[in-house]
């Protein structure tokens, strides 16, 4: 899917104009970062405990090459000792939990990057041509093996996904169009009520036997623009290390103690819905209390991460807010 110098620019000239206007995207919870579902396959459950294990290690660091390190060999040679809990799955395959706060401390004693459960959100445009005159846009709608081999790559990275709907007024053919035709700006252009942080666009052509081959480009955050071509899973990976090299970072495992104080809380009903969404926050790891004010209370948390990475959680949710004359400072007011 090349473009002329031209017409790349012109795309990125757009792009840039819609992400800063998205600029406010809400990121996506990706659920359980120390959760991976993989088969148990000729080496039986010790070997899907290491091949689990692997997975969540790309992840939370953001690096595909996390596995072999050597700083976190001790967890990779033992996964069985890390896991918390496992279920079987479906089709052979099997759910394991592992220990986040073990994995979380051998990250920073690596001195390496760590990316937590909030991620950006990307909207992939997908055209496929299945050959035989069968050419078609993937949707919210129509779970297709295209969709699962791409969604398989994501979840690998924990990277969320959007997908076009045609429920939510999209002109499917049309934008099947602008796929086919390179039309990157408009398709960047039209994102924007997906709430998405990147476009993920790719060209897919019947291979044979199954596969395909995808020309990819994605538009993301500052204007990126990255190009690559390979199969269906492959336009997942460069934009989850693009991700990574912006939203991970070495202190992001480092615990934090902070003394938040919250204002607008006077009955036991509020202090106690309070108590509670602290806790469901990803970065809160920890939660005592310090202080009872005549309408506010005090909390010791302790945070993984820093200020910041508390602040970015509570602006994902909408019951606390900064408070006024509160910037840099862990001053909350409480919206029940």
């Amino acid at each position: 899917m090349a473009l002329s110098p031209a017409r790349t620019g012109l795309a990125v000239l757009c792009a840039a104009a819609w992400l800063l206007a998205s600029a406010g995207a809400a990121a996506e919870s990706i659920g359980n970062l120390y959760e991976s579902t993989v088969a148990v396959g000729p080496g039986g459950q010790q070997a899907a405990f290491r091949d689990a294990l692997s997975d969540v290690l790309v992840r939370v660091t953001g690096r595909r090459d996390a596995p072999g390190l050597s700083a976190l060999q001790p967890l990779a040679s033992d996964a069985s000792r890390y896991v918390s809990s496992y279920r079987r799955a479906s089709a052979g395959r099997i759910t394991v939990t592992f220990d986040g706060d073990a994995i979380e401390r051998a990250i920073v004693t690596a001195g390496l990057p760590f990316w937590g459960e909030q991620r950006p959100l990307t909207l992939v445009w997908l055209a496929v041509d299945r050959g035989g005159g069968q050419r078609g846009l993937v949707t919210a709608e129509a779970v297709s093996s295209e969709r699962k081999a791409v969604e398989a790559a994501a979840a690998q990275r924990g990277l969320p996904l959007a997908w076009p709907s045609a429920a939510g007024g999209e002109d499917i053919r049309r934008r099947l169009d602008q796929v086919w035709a390179g039309d990157t700006s408009a398709l960047v252009a039209a994102a924007g009520r997906y709430g998405a942080d990147g476009v993920l666009i790719g060209r897919a052509a019947a291979a044979g036997r199954g596969s395909y081959s995808v020309d990819w480009s994605f538009v993301g955050p500052g204007g990126t623009s990255l190009a690559s071509r390979g199969g269906l899973e492959d336009g997942v990976h460069p934009v989850a290390d693009r991700y990574a090299s912006l939203y991970a970072s070495v202190a992001g495992a480092r615990r934090t103690d902070l003394v938040v104080t919250v204002r607008g809380v006077s009955t036991i009903a509020q202090y106690a819905g309070v108590s509670r969404y602290l806790e469901t926050l990803d970065v809160v790891r920890g939660l005592t209390l310090q202080e009872v004010l005549p309408d506010a209370v005090v909390f010791r948390l302790s945070v993984r991460g820093d200020l910041a990475a508390l602040q970015r959680a509570v602006a994902s949710g909408s019951r606390l807010s900064p408070a006024e004359g509160g910037t840099g400072s862990a001053v909350f007011n409480y919206r029940p």
